[in-house]
């Protein structure tokens, strides 16, 4: 098949991902940026002598995951990926580990003992229930334990975990998000009830988040090993250009129109937010266009402190279940100590921002509950940043469907967090551009060729 003219709209990490995997597959391809900067919210950059990433970041999966086959197939150079350490959940009085297994929350006395039995009673029923195919795709996390016996502390716990893994509370978390991870791990596409046994299994035995690394000199980091992977030849990247409009000529893409011209194109993959591409297409199905404006989009508040001390220990990251709000807390000269001066550490501290929320009051809250928790520690700030990000363009929830990589207008796909139901943040994207080559081979763009038997590229430190 001849080589096409492709447009990727947005240059974050789906449309990069999307961009170099179409480069080395021999296309050339235009990038629209409409920022300045490439990386969307994977990007790194300096406030005094401090870097800081678009928010935390800690890249899952990352083993035998979806990044990991792209980074094999495609990449000449990756970054130097530090593992994440635990998940430590905090409380005014105590922190505890993150109970990965039945046995761990057997032991975890962040909550009473009545409701850990209650709990791991209702984790086995939903197993139960899941292995003899009883269990309904659109059933909520709530749905699966409001008749049980269990304290409000208790519901707070499984509420604020539900926020920090979809960006939604329990009511509005699928059950499927939990089992994505167990499923993931049996590597079966389709799975049968001995599968649900090993996942039992795996409740009981499983390690912790051992495939859970952050990429060392922060997550820019990644993108630049993309950058430098794109064929020179094939790509041209636009920045400070941003699309208007998705030209269609007899039910077919034939262009892009933009802020400084016209992009001719046989082909877009679309990256930004699948909620606004109605604004961009006039001849979308109209249930096809309502669907993806209905999705809800995850907006997230973080604040970057610069300490001229150690006030952060844990070999991971912190989650605070009982402050106001609560919060997720990673230090990433954990990780990397060139991030901060030397002796200082810089943490990102992160909470879910609703719509109707106050983003100042918020603000002053979650100032007030470090001060509170951490005394003196406010003698001790060099720097204070805020960041009010998008680092899920659409939140996995009960009852929505995200749309799929393919639309109903020919040669228009799309890519990104808003296309898929798997994992969060890179992980999800790369599991997009994943789907996004597949349908291409489909389609014919790109030759299937076997897996080589190794990978040989460079470490970029």
């Amino acid at each position: 098949m001849p080589k096409q003219r492709i447009v990727v709209i947005g240059g974050g990490i789906s449309g990069l991902l999307s961009a170099l995997v179409l480069t080395k597959e021999g296309h050339h391809v235009t990038v629209l940026e409409r920022e300045e900067d490439l990386g969307g919210v994977c990007r790194s950059y300096n406030v005094g002598p401090y870097k800081v990433d678009t928010g935390p970041h800690i890249i899952t999966r990352l083993q035998s995951g979806p990044l990991r086959g792209l980074i094999d197939s495609y990449f000449d150079s990756v970054p130097v990926f530090v593992p994440h350490g635990e998940y430590y959940v905090c409380t005014k009085e105590k922190m505890r580990a993150f109970p990965w297994t039945l046995r761990k929350f057997a032991q975890f006395d962040i909550i009473s003992k009545t409701d850990r039995i209650e709990f791991m009673q209702a984790i086995m029923s939903i197993f139960s229930q899941r292995a003899l195919r009883m269990l309904d795709n659109n059933t909520s996390v709530h749905d699966a334990v409001k008749d049980r016996a269990l304290s409000p502390r208790t519901y707070d716990f499984i509420d604020t975990m539900c926020c920090f893994m979809t960006g939604t509370g329990m009511r509005h978390t699928p059950l499927t998000r939990f089992f994505d991870s167990m499923d993931y791990k049996n590597k079966k596409d389709v799975q049968d009830p001995l599968d649900y046994l090993n996942n039992i299994k795996n409740i009981i035995t499983k390690k912790g988040a051992v495939d859970q690394q952050y990429p060392k000199g922060g997550v820019q980091t990644l993108i630049n090993t993309i950058l430098s992977s794109i064929p020179r030849d094939l790509i041209d990247i636009r920045t400070s250009q941003e699309a208007t409009r998705i030209n269609i000529k007899e039910g077919a893409v034939n262009g892009v129109e933009t802020t400084k011209g016209n992009v001719p194109a046989d082909i877009v993959v679309y990256t930004s937010f699948v909620s606004e591409l109605p604004q961009y297409v006039d001849d979308l199905p109209s249930s096809y266009a309502s669907g993806l404006e209905s999705l809800h989009t995850v907006r997230s508040l973080t604040l970057w402190l610069g300490l001229d001390g150690h006030f952060f220990a844990t070999d991971g990251s912190e989650i605070w279940i009982d402050s106001e709000p609560p919060c997720w807390i990673v230090s990433t000269t954990n990780y990397d100590a060139s991030l901060a001066p030397e002796g200082h550490q810089l943490v990102g501290i992160t909470t879910n921002l609703r719509q109707d929320m106050d983003i100042e009051q918020l603000k002053s809250k979650l100032l007030s509950e470090i001060y509170n928790r951490i005394p003196d520690i406010e003698e001790h700030i060099m720097m204070e940043h805020w960041q009010v990000l998008v680092p899920e363009k659409a939140a996995w929830t009960v009852g929505k469907e995200m749309p799929s990589c393919e639309t109903p207008i020919k040669g228009l796909y799309l890519a990104g967090t808003d296309t898929m139901c798997k994992s969060m943040g890179v992980t999800r994207a790369a599991y997009s551009v994943n789907e996004l080559i597949r349908v291409f081979k489909k389609e014919g763009y790109i030759v299937p060729r076997e897996k080589p038997s190794f990978t040989k590229y460079d470490t970029l430190d």
